[in-house]
């Protein structure tokens, strides 16, 4: 039952993804304001919540079709927590600032909580259930701190050339760059906390169980 579980969760998890993923670039592409497919696309994959969404999709894919090329780094505890600590930022920063600022209507709707809510909560499930039974090597962390840490850099480049910024706190149009800096630390410290917070729990979980079949 265990083993039925992990793979229809896992199965749940791709198919919520996939669907808000298409919901949401379908979404753009019906804005009437926005007309150039390229620009669409280019501004689509410029979310941090896109992007963390793709990895999930990514790595639960991986898991389901067992790709022994790469099987070894999916497997692995720190990759399973790395990417429940994205998507969970993911949902924290969503549900703690930006569902303040809009609320979308129809499949927006939808699409907006496949990927702010249900993603970050089945993953995070599938950690607790499944991931969280192995040891996570504290040493790997600096390096789960890498990708958010350059789409921040990159954002603010890009938007200093193309005026575009995709989330208010990173905004140079409305703040100034200290501000839109401090923020992308506040962000940091969360990712490196919440980090340091599922390792712990992992760890200690770990020894736990060895405890017991001793």
């Amino acid at each position: 039952m265990p083993l039925r579980l992990k793979k229809l969760l896992e199965l749940l998890i791709v198919v919520i993804v996939l669907l808000s993923l298409i919901l949401q670039f379908s979404v753009m592409l019906k804005n009437p304001a926005k007309q150039d497919f390229l620009r669409i696309l280019v501004q689509f994959f410029s979310y941090f919540t896109i992007l963390s969404n793709c990895l999930v999709l990514v790595y639960f894919l991986n898991l389901i079709l067992k790709n022994e090329s790469v099987g070894k780094f999916w497997k692995k505890a720190e990759t399973g927590t790395a990417i429940t600590v994205y998507i969970s930022v993911v949902g924290i920063v969503y549900h703690a600032i930006l569902s303040q600022l809009h609320n979308p209507v129809g499949l927006a709707f939808w699409a907006d909580h496949g990927l702010h809510s249900f993603s970050p909560i089945l993953v995070m499930l599938y950690w607790v259930l499944f991931t969280s039974k192995r040891t996570v090597e504290y040493a790997t962390i600096p390096y789960w701190l890498i990708y958010p840490a350059v789409y921040f850099l990159y954002t603010i480049l890009r938007g200093s050339l193309s005026g575009f910024y995709p989330y208010p706190f990173l905004d140079l149009n409305k703040i100034s760059f200290l501000q839109a800096l401090g923020n992308s630390l506040i962000v940091l410290l969360i990712f490196t906390f919440l980090s340091l917070l599922l390792s712990k729990i992992a760890n200690k979980r770990f020894q736990i169980l060895n405890m017991h079949f001793k």
